[in-house]
């Protein structure tokens, strides 16, 4: 069915480039072809939250056409933020999918699984599967994701060295950690952490390796860092900041230590890495698609190509909460960039303006992050107990971004209180201070 040819497009009015960033709407280019009012396909790449998401409410927005997702994995798509937490502690735990199959049959989306897009051409509007098929679309929407970025050190090839992203990943690195002993984490950022909690508590030798002098240095105040530095020593963890990989020594082809930067060795049968990640250009840049690290889309998710959106993890985006272009790599982000980018194929008129948050799970503490602290001229710490914690960053006067640990409450609220600029520092001197009060202003 897809070798069909479709129908030269004509033009739309939904996708012209009004309102379109500055540097979007000079780079701007079409398909040789105009759109067209009969439009024939969505063709949605990539099959996690962004993709079902997008695929969902370009339906419920009037989208009436082919919806053909295509996805490397062969499962449903799923929740991932499990992977790293239960998914490991549980040996029966299989992965939860974002909607049933019957979901996609009954909204007509077709689902194209465990194949991969190998070539997408612009002049035919085309793309050539990994098993031979073609798909004409009429409209494109990239949701590809990013992938871990690799350790590329001698060694780095060895057996038991494993990354998280997938749920085939998961599964190997569960099964591998049910007979480890001495496990190493290179990198101390959420994917590192939440792993080293999981993995102490069924009673492993956890070491965690991190370059930065201070763990979750990227993305949490110092305090913060402080305050999870801490936990992890309480429970066992042996935290190495300010330290590098230089190899991994192995025997018969399976690790068996870490060697670092100032010669010290650390035995290991299991090693994790968890060093950030790239995001996938690869098709985008078949397309000659503007890219900024990551795909560049405007509030309303459209590329550089007329008929090419883009959303979730492989995007960078600039909107009321990051004026310089920013990529994110969060549930949120993919859920609502998705959810703008299907409205928008659909016919809607939506802009993305989501304030950001985040979240990490480790042992019984909850991190939740509101905001983004980039620009920050001033942090007002708000101390708990041993079990909880809240920093308040501001630019100027205007509180940005709030991190709080086990205080959900006091995350919700900052959740609605933030875009409308009613927290102030003089407040957060009060230590009776009530950030529930300012929801009634």
């Amino acid at each position: 069915m897809y070798d069909r040819l479709n129908t030269p497009p004509a033009s739309r009015d939904d996708w012209r480039t009004s309102g379109l960033l500055p540097e979007l709407q000079s780079s701007r280019k079409g398909t040789g072809k105009s759109m067209s009012l009969a439009r024939q396909r969505l063709l949605i790449i990539g099959g996690s939250y962004a993709g079902s998401e997008l695929a969902s409410h370009a339906r419920a927005n009037g989208y009436c056409e082919d919806i053909v997702i295509v996805s490397e994995e062969a499962e449903l798509p799923y929740h991932r933020p499990p992977l790293s937490k239960s998914y490991l502690k549980e040996p029966a735990e299989e992965g939860t999918p974002l909607r049933a199959a019957a979901f996609y049959s009954a909204n007509n989306i077709e689902l194209e699984l465990g194949v991969r897009v190998l070539q997408l051409d612009p002049a035919t509007n085309a793309a050539v599967l990994s098993n031979g098929a073609r798909i004409t679309f009429d409209v494109l929407a990239l949701t590809v994701g990013a992938r871990p970025r690799e350790l590329t050190c001698a060694g780095s090839d060895l057996k038991n060295v494993y990354y998280l992203r997938s749920i085939a990943d998961a599964r190997a690195l569960r099964a591998a950690a049910a007979e480890a002993e001495n496990v190493v984490v290179i990198g101390a950022g959420f994917i590192g952490l939440e792993i080293a909690s999981v993995l102490v508590q069924q009673h492993k030798q956890v070491t965690v390796i991190e370059a930065e002098d201070r763990v979750l240095a990227r993305v949490v105040a110092p305090e913060v860092s402080e305050f999870f530095s801490t936990q992890h020593a309480h429970h066992g963890v042996k935290l190495l900041t300010s330290r590098s990989v230089h190899s991994l020594v192995g025997e018969r082809g399976i690790v068996r230590r870490v060697i670092l930067d100032d010669g010290t060795s650390i035995d290991a049968d299991t090693v994790i890495v968890g060093i950030g990640s790239v995001p996938n250009l690869e098709l985008s840049q078949q397309l000659g698609l503007m890219s900024r690290n990551g795909i560049a889309v405007d509030s309303r998710s459209r590329t550089s190509q007329a008929n090419v959106f883009a959303a979730g993890d492989c995007v960078s985006y600039v909107g009321p909460y990051n004026s310089s272009g920013i990529r994110l790599e969060s549930v949120q982000n993919a859920i609502d960039q998705s959810r703008v980018a299907g409205a928008v194929i659909g016919g809607a008129d939506r802009a993305y303006e989501s304030i950001p948050w985040f979240w990490s799970d480790q042992y019984n503490l909850k991190l939740q992050i509101v905001g983004l602290p980039a620009g920050a001229t001033e942090s007002v710490t708000r101390p708990g107990t041993t079990s909880d914690i809240s920093v308040f960053h501001f630019r100027g006067d205007a509180c940005i971004c709030i991190e709080s640990v086990n205080r959900p409450r006091e995350h919700m609220y900052a959740r609605k209180l933030l875009p409308r600029g009613v927290v102030t520092k003089k407040q957060l001197q009060d230590v009776d201070f009530d950030i529930s009060a300012l929801n009634k202003l």
